[in-house]
């Protein structure tokens, strides 16, 4: 499983054990056969067929705060082509993460159609590994890094987050880690609790919410569905992050149905939780 890392990589502290690779072919052999020839070099990678499993994937990584460091997309995919494919991918998660296209013809405007949808490599077949990470490295030089923990912690002075959690000694944990940065902190012991308090506070109040899972009078995911389902003005918009125990694919699966916007697994790293909430307060805005 992949790890968020705060900057991209330099060529000095660059090491392939610390990527993690979405390999997206409708070549099974040839999507294998990139997967094995990263292994030799300890790059860890799911490996798919087609763009709806790939999404899936992508959604559910994204949830965990776990993204893909680099996709290697074959630009020919069964339902849509690759570049198509990386549009989406653009409109979900920006500029991160790195991705190549790849190509087995000869279409001089391959890498223009490639560049114009969002990718940042266009390489042809056979691939070799070195040269994968040469212009993984290449092209993480030339983006821009991601805010630190430091700055996501500054975006968030004086941001007001409801909580819901019916342990008091977990709640007072992250009350503690977000008033260290200035946050102000509103608890609700229950899902019920934490709908009422939304729902009778004005637009705005609250920047976000972070909802646990297992609860008792009403657990995180009914919370969250009656949140989004209500006629508040921030019903739709406002952030909704579960932290929980539950860490199954279907688990993040059923948060992300529920309206949630991120599924993170106790227990939580607290920079993992400023640099969510950052980013999903800076999305809402």
């Amino acid at each position: 499983m992949g790890t968020n890392r705060d900057n991209l990589p330099s060529s000095d502290e660059f090491l392939p054990k610390s990527l993690f690779v979405l390999i997206v072919d409708g070549d099974a052999a040839d999507g294998e056969g990139t997967q094995a020839a990263l292994a030799r070099l300890g790059v860890g990678s799911d490996c798919c067929e087609n763009e709806a499993q790939a999404m899936e994937l992508v959604r559910l990584h994204h949830a965990r705060r776990q993204e893909y460091d680099l996709m290697i997309v074959n630009r020919s995919l069964p339902s849509k082509s690759g570049t198509e494919w990386i549009g989406e991918i653009r409109a979900l998660m920006g500029e991160t993460p790195t991705v190549i296209i790849l190509t087995d013809d000869n279409e001089s405007g391959g890498a223009s159609d490639a560049k114009t949808a969002g990718a940042d490599v266009f390489m042809k077949k056979p691939l070799s590994a070195e040269d994968v990470l040469q212009e993984y490295q290449r092209a993480a030089r030339r983006k821009n890094p991601k805010p630190s923990p430091a700055s996501a912690q500054s975006a968030l002075d004086g941001r007001r987050i409801l909580i819901a959690e019916d342990m008091t000694v977990s709640a007072e944990i992250v009350k503690q880690l977000l008033s260290m940065h200035f946050m102000e902190v509103d608890h609700a012991e229950n899902g019920k609790e934490a709908v009422d308090l939304f729902l009778n506070n004005p637009p705005g109040h609250y920047d976000a919410i972070l909802m646990d899972v297992r609860m008792p009078v009403m657990d995180g995911l009914d919370a969250a569905k009656a949140i989004r389902a209500s006629s508040h003005p921030d019903a739709k918009t406002i952030p909704v992050i579960a932290l929980t125990t539950n860490h199954l694919d279907e688990d993040v699966q059923h948060s992300l149905a529920a309206g949630m916007d991120a599924h993170l697994e106790k227990p939580v790293e607290p920079d993992q939780i400023y640099r969510t909430l950052a980013e999903l307060i800076e999305k809402k805005e």
